[in-house]
């Protein structure tokens, strides 16, 4: 394991417990499923922390060899839901030892009770930690496609930087708008334009590049200026970038004054 991996797994793991820790805390409190009755909170505090730090171990083990075998999301949902299933019913010995040693008249619950209440806290909490985790994964896995070389402008945008019109952010993907057509690619806008080899053209948004070649006209309404292009979309600009857009000479009989709406010219190349 790199040093980088093994930072991310302790760091992980620790945040996972810290969270359990907070749960645990907040359960004792509580005192779910009649639980306030059986003791003062510090014992109710100590019990839930007994089940929730061994717990956390246990189903974000579960967690962590489920996502790792990168199912589609169905089968994903399920198998974990499955796992909770079946490992509530061992983990409950544990749950049931700590508590009959903690408050002995608890005996009188049936191993049905111990496992359908275990089932009903662990089944939100695994969700939550899936998502959590999920969420994390698709972070670094951002961070690590963003700090790579971008392959050639083909590779990633399906065509040259000459036929790009636009270029439009849309989730985690990026629109490309070429004349007649575009194409989804899972890509950062950066990455994008990177790709495009300096291609004459701006930044005009932060979801947003757009080529030179395709502006038609710059449109204002108020202090919001939208640019219109060839291929019939029309894309923001930024206020931040107005002043860019400006100096790049792209701009030509404004109207200061502001007002409703204006058409502003494109000077030509």
């Amino acid at each position: 394991m790199s040093e980088a991996r093994r930072s991310d797994f302790l760091r992980d793991w620790a945040v996972d417990l810290a969270i359990a820790s907070v749960c645990a805390i907040f359960f004792g409190l509580i005192g779910p499923f009649g639980s306030y009755l059986n003791g003062p909170t510090w014992q109710r505090v100590v019990f839930q922390l007994a089940c929730f730090l061994p717990g956390i171990l246990l189903f974000g083990s579960l967690i962590r060899v489920v996502l790792r075998l990168g199912l589609n999301p169905a089968m994903t949902w399920m198998s974990i839901f499955l796992g909770v299933v079946i490992l509530n019913a061992p983990f409950q010995i544990w749950v049931v030892s700590i508590a009959v040693s903690m408050w002995p008249f608890l005996k009188i619950l049936r191993p049905l009770d111990w496992y359908l209440q275990g089932l009903i806290t662990a089944l939100p909490i695994v969700l939550g930690f899936t998502l959590l985790m999920q969420a994390r994964l698709h972070r670094r896995q951002q961070a690590k496609e963003a700090g790579e070389a971008p392959p050639t402008a083909f590779g990633l945008l399906g065509a040259p930087p000459s036929a790009v019109l636009c270029l439009q952010m849309e989730d985690h993907y990026v629109r490309v708008h070429t004349a007649g057509n575009s194409r989804l690619v899972l890509a950062t806008l950066n990455q994008a334009m990177m790709a495009l080899e300096n291609a004459n053209g701006l930044q005009v948004h932060r979801s947003w590049w757009v080529s030179r070649k395709a502006v038609v006209r710059a449109v204002t309404e108020g202090r919001n200026l939208r640019l219109q292009l060839v291929n019939g979309i029309t894309a923001p600009v930024a206020r931040s970038a107005v002043a860019v857009v400006r100096e790049a000479g792209w701009l030509t009989n404004e109207n200061p004054a502001g007002g409703r709406s204006t058409e502003t010219e494109i000077l030509p190349l």
